[in-house]
């Protein structure tokens, strides 16, 4: 089985996710990942904020804003480059996929789960959903250039892999 590519962010770019994450905080923030991906890596070279347009649960849901999504798709494509990815907090909850976050995720990209604890960024962690499983699983993606936290492994989430 071939390597996952690592999914590697300029100390500069996590710095701003990470920024845009505590911003969000006490409700779930999110945003888009641009990026050039090759054999053994997805460089991400821009990070977009986004809009949460969830209003009953913002502290433990999040939809973002299409027109997000496609503003960073038309730069993307103006840099010849394209969306790798995307990213969302977790309010004062582990760094990991939740069962909603599995069931919406899109085949292809990256997602980055950020913790933010008491208003500070805890952990972030990678993840890409397996290939060819049903229900959808996500798998475990490395990730450079940022802070990971030693992890947080719940028994029975159906999004951790084992």
């Amino acid at each position: 089985m071939a390597e996952t590519p690592a999914l590697v962010f300029p100390g500069e770019l996590f710095q701003q996710m990470s920024e845009l994450a505590e911003a969000a905080y006490p409700d779930e923030g999110c945003g888009v990942l641009v990026g050039q991906e090759g054999p053994s890596a997805i460089q991400v070279t821009q990070v977009f904020a986004g809009q949460n347009l969830v209003q009953d649960r913002r502290r433990d849901r999040y939809e973002l804003d299409p027109r997000d999504i496609i503003r960073a798709e038309r730069a993307a494509r103006a840099a010849g480059e394209e969306v790798v990815g995307f990213f969302h907090t977790h309010p004062d909850h582990p760094a990991r996929p939740s069962q909603f976050d599995t069931d919406r995720a899109w085949p292809g990209y990256r997602y980055v789960v950020v913790a933010v604890n008491d208003g500070r960024m805890a952990e972030a962690t990678a993840w890409r959903l397996a290939e060819g499983e049903e229900p959808n699983r996500f798998a475990q993606v490395p990730l450079e250039g940022g802070r990971q936290g030693p992890g947080y492994n719940p028994a029975g989430l159906v999004a951790e892999v084992p």
